[in-house]
């Protein structure tokens, strides 16, 4: 700074003098005055407060992370042990069980043999007498006694004769020998297993939620606005699709292009077709396919294998119109959503669960065992989860904690295909009930849009395009219509 009189920089004195005259700044005593208590001051002692809570938080979860590792670790040392004490008293019974049978083998056959040493014996005995007899028949008979007792000796000799020829022609002769050979079974084990089993580590959903103040304040200034709500949805009808080669179908999904798939159970069958509604391509699957989804990040269709009896799911690649990977299971599965590269799916008794498709890894989500036919959507951090069996529709957040269920039976009777909009807004076909029925993202209100006067027959699935505003219906007698939301 240079004042009018200095073509220097002013000396301290006359930089103080020359800032007096400045109009727009603070005073700095006047700012500090009572910083102790500003807002700011609160705000930063709340903050500070706020993050070691955090910590402690994140800290006291990792601890009980600690332990239930080392409670897991102990449980599976005795589920280990467990198996090998079962496995080893399974050979110890087979091992007895052998050692009988060689007992027993060889005892049959020694008592054979005895039973020949037996009857040689006795011969011999018989053989020792006659040539004794013969001395002394030689020795003190007349001629007429030893020709008779020759004969009688011959006739005798002769019985011993044909005695012993039969023991060499005949089995008694052949030399026994004990062998042993391994079952095959027992050979496989020792050259193909390799481990006695694997250990892995499966994640879930943290749990923990951190204090967030300024998220919270956030969110009081911003609400959440819905710009569609239940009310203002109206639908109407664009084409109908009609799949003349099969029925129970029990899967459907919109391609980008304009394309149709669909899934025909007891056919075994994808097939897909153009937005005209003519057959595009079918790809025969080796199972029995539930539902199916389309994935944009690769141009595959993922299908599930429902109640087959391999359980997996398929990855047909569109453009090629072939499988080309196949993900196996440890259960049936059903429904199948997709958020980013993880697919979430209804696993039968394994409740729902989610896969990563990278690199196949499973995570439990909700262990509740769930029955056959249910489907499942997804909605930022929700899982929507239908139950035919209850005649159920459950929300689930990120935790895995039921936020709402709905329930009405006489409106929406088993409830099977689910989708969400870009609003939050649910959209369940009710199979028994003939409809399609839009739930709020609350799990509020509801209301019909579709019903058998508008052509539903025992709809199974459904699946609704935000870019296109268009959903598609699926009945179970191979029909399915396309409607514009307008």
């Amino acid at each position: 700074m240079y004042c009018g009189t200095h073509e220097r920089p002013c000396c301290r004195k006359c930089i103080v003098e020359t800032h007096k005259e400045c109009l727009d700044i603070d005073n700095l005593e006047d700012v500090i005055q009572n910083v102790k208590t500003s807002n700011a001051f609160h705000d930063i002692e709340e903050t500070l407060v706020e993050v070691a809570e955090n910590l402690k938080k994140i800290s006291q979860h990792q601890q009980k992370n600690l332990l239930n590792l080392k409670e897991k670790r102990k449980q599976i040392q005795k589920e280990i042990q467990k198996t090998r004490t079962t496995i080893n008293n399974h050979l110890d019974k087979l091992q007895g069980d052998l050692i009988k049978q060689l007992n027993s083998i060889e005892e049959t056959q020694n008592s054979k043999i005895c039973q020949l040493l037996s009857s040689l014996e006795q011969r011999e005995k018989e053989i020792t007498k006659y040539q004794q007899n013969l001395a002394s028949i030689k020795q003190h008979a007349s001629d007429l006694q030893i020709f008779l007792s020759l004969k009688q000796i011959e006739q005798d000799i002769n019985i011993n004769d044909k005695f012993l020829q039969s023991v060499v022609e005949g089995e008694e002769l052949k030399q026994c020998h004990l062998e042993y050979r391994t079952n095959i079974a027992i050979q496989d084990i020792m050259s193909n297993i390799k481990s006695f089993g694997e250990v892995q580590i499966e994640t879930k959903p943290c749990d923990i939620v951190l204090s967030r103040k300024k998220t919270k304040q956030a969110q009081i200034m911003v609400p959440n606005v819905q710009t569609r709500s239940i009310e203002n949805i109206k639908l109407e009808m664009h084409k109908t699709a009609v799949a003349t080669e099969g029925r129970y179908v029990y899967g459907c999904c919109l391609i980008p292009d304009g394309r149709m798939a669909f899934t025909y159970y007891y056919d075994c069958a994808v097939r897909v077709f153009s937005d005209k509604g003519s057959k595009d391509f079918e790809v025969k699957m080796p199972y029995y396919v539930y539902d199916i989804l389309y994935i944009s990040k690769d141009n595959t269709l993922a299908v599930t294998s429902g109640g087959s009896i391999q359980h997996c799911i398929f990855i047909i690649n569109v453009e090629r119109k072939q499988i080309t990977r196949t993900i196996s299971l440890d259960s049936e599965i059903y429904g199948i959503a997709l958020r980013e590269n993880i697919l979430i799916y209804s696993g039968y008794n394994k409740g729902i669960r989610m896969i990563n498709l990278s690199d196949e890894s499973i995570t439990q989500i909700v262990q509740d065992i769930m029955p056959d036919s249910c489907y499942i959507a997804t909605f930022r951090n929700q899982i929507y989860h239908t139950n035919s069996v209850t005649h159920a529709v459950t929300c689930y957040d990120q935790q895995a904690k039921p936020q709402w269920t709905f329930k009405n039976k006489n409106f929406l009777k088993h409830p099977h295909g689910i989708d969400v909009d870009i609003d939050g807004n649910l959209y369940v076909v009710g199979k028994g009930s003939n409809n399609v029925v839009v739930i709020s993202p609350d799990g509020q209100r509801y209301r019909e849009v579709l019903a058998a006067s508008d052509g539903l027959d025992r709809p199974t699935s459904l699946c609704f395009n935000n870019s296109k505003k268009q959903l598609l219906v699926t009945n179970w007698n191979n029909e399915a219509r396309l409607y514009a939301l307008i």
